[in-house]
């Protein structure tokens, strides 16, 4: 299977796009084939998370806790959980508004994740990138906001300010398609999909 995309935002961080219906987590080490890896003491393969309409549900494959307490099955997530995998990876479930399936994993205390991330994204329908904290990606140097959505199988972008974007050397109008390897700026931003 392949590897998510990772969104680089200058300033900002790296963000893998987990648009998949199903996302595995596990140990990193080589050779160990899941979505997103952490260096830390836990299973090859921890948990599996699935989009079930606009949510997320958690499916365990080792001992797992949310917000303390023991996880047998799978279960519906909601903004601000913790996760415990093993006895010492936390991760944070963050779902910044409610009119977007898409999610945050911020991963807590010592451990990375590998490929170096600031986090993954649990992608819904849409994703809004800007200087608000009910953004998915907070952008704190911005002024407006980008969202990127789906669009016929593709990520697509839309950007509310007044200054046009530039791609691959070209300006052009919202919206447009969002492909790897090029990059997207303006004079306040610049981000590449790899």
């Amino acid at each position: 299977m392949p590897k998510p995309h990772v969104l680089w935002i200058d300033g900002v961080g790296s963000f893998a796009i987990c648009d998949r219906n199903e996302v595995s987590l596990g140990q990193a080490f080589p050779g160990n084939d899941v979505d997103l890896a952490i260096r830390g003491d836990l299973s090859r393969r921890a948990v599996i998370f699935r989009r079930h309409g606009e949510d997320h549900l958690v499916q365990p494959l080792q001992a797992v806790k949310l917000d303390g307490q023991v996880l047998e099955r799978a279960a519906i997530l909601v903004d601000g959980v913790t996760l415990t995998l093993g006895d010492q990876i936390r991760l944070r479930y963050i779902r910044p508004t409610k009119l977007s399936g898409t999610a945050r994993l911020e991963l807590l205390g010592t451990q990375r994740w590998q490929p170096f991330l600031t986090a993954p994204l649990l992608m819904g329908e849409s994703c809004v990138l800007g200087p608000d904290s009910n953004a998915h990606i907070v952008c704190p140097g911005w002024s407006e906001r980008l969202v990127l959505f789906r669009h016929q199988g593709s990520w697509m972008c839309r950007f509310s300010g007044e200054e046009p974007l530039q791609v691959a050397g070209k300006a052009v109008s919202a919206p447009f398609p969002l492909l790897p390897g090029q990059r997207v700026h303006n004079d306040e931003f610049s981000m590449t999909l790899e």
